[in-house]
């Protein structure tokens, strides 16, 4: 009765393809068969065996969120892909990806993780019957900085003492006579909010010159040119990279103010993120307005 309710709630949700739903009926009867015998691993399937229905992904392990609750042992901080059914029912989202943290403190009662990620705010774990404390981490979540990192460096906090991951081998000394845990990011998606910046220079560059890279987050576009009082408004001679759903392009420029837009499939647009803007006296059309300072100090050449 319980399930026959469930599908035709499912169904009656437009919002989620049939396929999606299918798939969770499976899961949902999957957990209730085997959750007797998942007391000792956290992956059963791997993800090549949704090739035909989702996104390509890696070849990498996929989890039931409900086996952290079977977990006896704490492990190194890893990124999974996990499949949460209440929240596959709240947005339609079958597979989800974030950071599995964990900790062994049976007679601990808080444990939180503080991190660069999030600010060094410490967001509590949650304690299974084993004593393992857990959480998986949205890199993408609001919680989460917009800087991307390289490495993502983080302490927990036991009982509100601060202390290293002792699961983690990946450990250094923090300048405080502690240690500090780290964890090589991956790059999960495209940051939405990217806009135009001075990139650091080279030694080798020319003096006279800074290098700037303009972006724009267009997933949809084709193709977007870059047009501005540098190239005389011409369309055709910057033309951006796509990766990832990012549109960028490096160019060498000399310090001083300009004007410019994008050019999306056609459509002149500005750099949506970039807050400066001035009114073209030539047109009377808005455009955004950059500034490449002078470097603040000589570089020089090897």
């Amino acid at each position: 009765m319980l399930f026959r309710k469930l599908i035709e709630l499912l169904f009656r949700m437009k919002s989620i393809p049939k396929i999606k739903i299918l798939l969770v009926l499976l899961l949902m009867i999957s957990v209730a068969i085997g959750a007797d015998d998942a007391g000792n691993w956290i992956g059963s399937f791997s993800s090549e065996d949704y090739e035909d229905f989702l996104e390509p992904v890696e070849k990498e392990k996929i989890y039931y969120y409900w086996q952290m609750e079977k977990l006896k042992r704490a492990v190194a901080p890893r990124y999974i892909r996990y499949i949460d059914s209440s929240l596959t029912l709240e947005t339609g989202k079958l597979l989800n990806r974030g950071i599995l943290f964990t900790f062994e403190g049976i007679e601990n009662e808080e444990v939180s993780v503080c991190g660069n990620f999030s600010l060094w705010r410490c967001i509590p774990l949650k304690k299974n019957d084993h004593g393992v404390f857990y959480i998986v981490f949205d890199p993408e979540s609001r919680d989460t900085i917009r800087e991307e990192l390289k490495i993502l460096e983080y302490k927990f906090r036991v009982d509100g003492l601060f202390t290293h991951d002792p699961s983690n081998p990946d450990s250094v000394e923090d300048g405080d006579g502690s240690l500090i845990s780290r964890l090589i990011a991956i790059s999960t998606g495209p940051d939405k909010l990217v806009t135009t910046r001075i990139l650091e220079d080279s030694p080798y560059e020319e003096l006279e010159y800074r290098t700037v890279e303009f972006r724009i987050y267009a997933p949809d576009a084709e193709m977007v040119t870059l047009v501005g009082d540098f190239n005389h408004w011409d369309p055709e001679e910057d033309i951006l990279k796509k990766e990832k759903e990012v549109f960028t392009l490096i160019k060498k420029m000399k310090p001083g103010n300009y004007l410019y837009n994008f050019v999306q499939d056609g459509k002149i647009i500005l750099d949506t993120f970039n807050q400066n803007t001035r009114l073209r006296e030539d047109t009377g059309e808005i455009s955004s307005y950059l500034i490449v300072p002078e470097r603040s100090y000589a570089l020089e050449r090897k």
